[in-house]
């Protein structure tokens, strides 16, 4: 009964977080595409090795010497979708207004990674791997974030509804999921990760050497394969498991 509860939990608050948060996808006074899609270049003033971005916008992020941000979009939606520089982190979100059947599509090429943030049901991925040193990574608001990684040192954080999907390699992993997120690193091979979740969230990863798992609140840790030292605490109602 416990289970079931929290299953349905998670579907609540994933749901009503999607419905709050998407909010360049509905509303009555929606601005329609008018379906001609075109693609803008962006120049942006100043350096930025970190992203932000919110608002339904899908965002396609490739590592590269050069830096480069493209738009693609509705024409009549091309001035909503704002592309600007604050304190060394690029934000890509909608101005203003309300939107439904467009192409919001943000394509940037960069060539170190630090920092990605989503919220309000944006969408992330990467073309290819992205490697670096340290990498920080934030969900919320039912965002969906999924990319193929080579990192020393990496931090994943998810909350409302979110979703962290990430792949590939790494030496230490640090993972904090809530409110009913998901963060799915189970083909993230990291030799150390410390896993924290809470409130009906999950998390699984791939630990080799070391894993420390707190849970509680409902909330469930999953490690595919056994590590050679492990630490768990669990309490009300969390759940550690191998499977």
């Amino acid at each position: 009964m416990i289970k079931i509860i929290i299953h349905i939990t998670k579907f609540i608050i994933a749901t009503v977080t999607a419905l709050l948060f998407a909010s360049c996808n509905f509303n009555v006074n929606s601005i329609e595409g008018s379906g001609n899609v075109t693609k803008e270049k962006r120049i942006v003033q100043g350096d930025f090795q970190k992203i932000s971005v919110s608002n339904a916008i899908d965002l396609v992020i490739i590592q590269s010497d050069a830096t480069e941000i493209v738009v693609e979009a509705d024409d009549n939606v091309q001035k909503e979708i704002s592309t600007k520089v604050e304190n060394g982190t690029l934000i890509i979100k909608c101005k203003r207004g309300s939107f439904r059947d467009v192409t919001k599509k943000v394509t940037v090429k960069m060539p170190n990674i630090d920092k990605l943030e989503a919220s309000s049901a944006a969408n992330v991925m990467s073309q290819g791997l992205l490697q670096g040193e340290h990498i920080d990574i934030e969900t919320s608001s039912a965002a969906t974030l999924d990319i193929n990684i080579e990192y020393d040192n990496v931090s994943a954080d998810s909350g409302s509804g979110s979703t962290i999907i990430l792949k590939g390699k790494a030496l230490t992993v640090k993972t904090s999921a809530s409110s009913g997120s998901s963060i799915n690193a189970n083909k993230l091979l990291a030799n150390e990760v410390d896993a924290d979740v809470s409130s009906g969230a999950s998390t699984n990863v791939h630990a080799i050497v070391r894993l420390k798992a707190e849970a509680s609140s409902g909330g469930s840790i999953n490690y595919d394969v056994a590590p050679k030292t492990i630490e768990k605490t669990s309490n009300s109602g969390g759940s550690i498991s191998q499977g």
